[in-house]
């Protein structure tokens, strides 16, 4: 016969059963999910990465991009695609201005705009009338208006490269003098 004190019930089996079983590894749940949610996330910006992949690549000149600017063809300059702000600048500027405004331009969630090159810009001349762009330019052809900055400086110090684009000429301008300002990316 068994003593009393070592007989347990089959509660108290369970409850022993209970309190010695292995400790659940908490970390390796955590990193587990954690992993999960990680790869669930990678996978979603990799589906969007190829979305906006494939919206470029159909991409024609003209055509107004999600974030807001307007796909303004490629750079002579970079071979990469330019996207044109939507609009000029709201007021004539010397050539300084147009550089300091570049710093300040948002458009969407870009802020990575610049004073097109002399080549730049007269793509933007070339592709005025495509799509979203027709009929965002200045083209009265009046000095200042009509004309826009380059960011390209002329070999004399005081003026740098502008274009008209009611008729396409590039001239230099004196840098202190106005003109409108169209910002690329």
């Amino acid at each position: 016969m068994q003593e009393p004190d070592k007989q347990l019930t089959e509660a108290q089996k369970s409850a022993v059963a209970f309190m010695t079983r292995p400790k659940p590894n908490l970390d390796a749940w955590r990193a587990a999910r954690e992993t999960e949610e990680k790869r669930a996330a990678e996978e979603k910006a990799a589906a969007a990465a190829k979305a906006e992949a494939e919206a470029i690549a159909n991409t024609k000149v003209g055509d107004r991009m999600p974030d807001g600017t307007i796909y303004a063809g490629i750079s002579p300059d970079t071979n990469q695609r330019m996207y044109a702000a939507p609009y000029d600048a709201p007021l004539s500027m010397n050539f300084n201005a147009a550089a300091e405004y570049t710093k300040v331009l948002k458009v969407g969630d870009k802020q990575d705009f610049r004073v097109p090159t002399k080549a730049e810009l007269n793509v933007l001349f070339e592709n005025r009338e495509k799509g979203a762009l027709k009929g965002t330019f200045n083209l009265t052809g009046s000095n200042p208006d009509g004309w826009y900055w380059s960011s390209t400086p002329n070999i004399i110090g005081d003026l740098a490269w502008g274009q008209n684009f009611s008729n396409g000429r590039q001239d230099h301008n004196i840098r202190y003098g106005g003109s409108s300002v169209r910002c690329v990316r």
